[in-house]
């Protein structure tokens, strides 16, 4: 990403001032020395140098955040109070992290879809159980029915 300032380095040179403009602390000023006037001029143009990297680097971890927070963005939309998602589009993301998201998406739907399963099974067992059970009491019900049936003759 470029900076948004070029190097204007000129604006700390007498060049850079118009003809009518004057350079206050200049070598012109008898008020200063020159070796004031130099350390002062140097002092601007190394703080000037500082900030722009600062600039450069805050630029750059600017970047890296609006990247991040797009993937997370897609990972998780906000869901309004009426229900809809909002998230950035799709398209400005690049084809690796949206591949990812879509893996991890694909993944948490099989992980449920497994549990799901797992729970049927066990539904189908306690079921296939609670059958025996009955058939059993049914077994148990007409022999001593019989039983009766012979008591009574």
């Amino acid at each position: 990403m470029e900076s948004m300032f070029e190097d204007d380095i000129s604006i700390l040179t007498q060049e850079a001032l118009g003809p009518s403009e004057v350079w206050l602390d200049g070598p012109g000023d008898p008020s200063l020395g020159g070796d004031m006037c130099s350390a002062s001029h140097f002092a601007l143009i190394t703080a000037y140098g500082d900030i722009k990297e600062r600039l450069g680097g805050l630029e750059r971890e600017n970047a890296t955040l609006r990247r991040r927070l797009k993937v997370y963005e897609i990972k998780y939309p906000l869901i309004t109070d009426f229900g809809e998602e909002h998230g950035f589009p799709l398209y400005e993301l690049k084809d690796g992290s949206l591949l990812e998201v879509e893996k991890v998406s694909l993944q948490q739907r099989l992980n449920q879809f497994q549990h799901e399963l797992q729970k049927s099974k066990e539904q189908e067992e306690q079921l296939g159980e609670m059958i025996q059970a009955y058939e059993k009491l049914c077994v148990e019900k007409s022999d001593l029915e019989t039983e009766l049936g012979e008591m009574e003759l």
